[in-house]
C-alpha cells in the first residue's frame, strides 16, 4: 500500500515540519499502536538516516538521501512500516547488490 510523503509528515502544532516517517510507514493514526520503538529501523538504515523522534517512532532525518531501499520495511515485525510496490523493487535491487546504499554513518 503506498502513501504519499504528505500523509507521512504533518506540521506539528510548534508551528514548525515534522520529519517525515520512512516510506510504506502506516497512517499517523494506527502508528503508535502499532510501532514498539525497538529500533530495528535505525539499526538497519544503511544510510544512517532514519531514527526515532520523541514518540519513539520512526522518521527519516533526511528524505532526500532515502534510497527507498526498504530495508526498515522489511524488518519491521509489526508491520508499522509496510512494503510498497516502489520499496519492494528497491529492495530486489539493494539484496541484488547494485551498491543502493552502503552504511555511511
Amino acid at each position: 500500500m503506498w502513501y504519499e510523503l504528505r500523509d507521512r509528515s504533518l506540521p506539528s502544532s510548534e508551528g514548525h515540519a515534522v520529519l517525515p516517517r520512512p516510506p510504506g510507514t502506516v497512517r499517523e493514526w494506527r502508528l503508535a499502536d502499532m510501532c514498539t520503538g525497538c529500533g530495528d529501523c535505525v539499526a538497519v538504515c544503511p544510510k544512517a538516516i532514519v531514527a526515532l523522534d520523541k514518540e519513539v517512532l520512526p522518521v527519516v532525518t533526511a528524505i532526500d538521501a532515502c534510497g527507498r531501499c526498504g530495508l526498515c520495511a522489511d524488518v519491521c515485525t509489526r508491520g508499522a512500516i509496510e512494503l510498497t510496490k516502489e520499496t519492494r523493487l528497491g529492495l530486489e535491487r539493494f539484496l541484488k547488490g547494485d551498491g543502493l546504499g552502503q552504511r555511511t554513518g
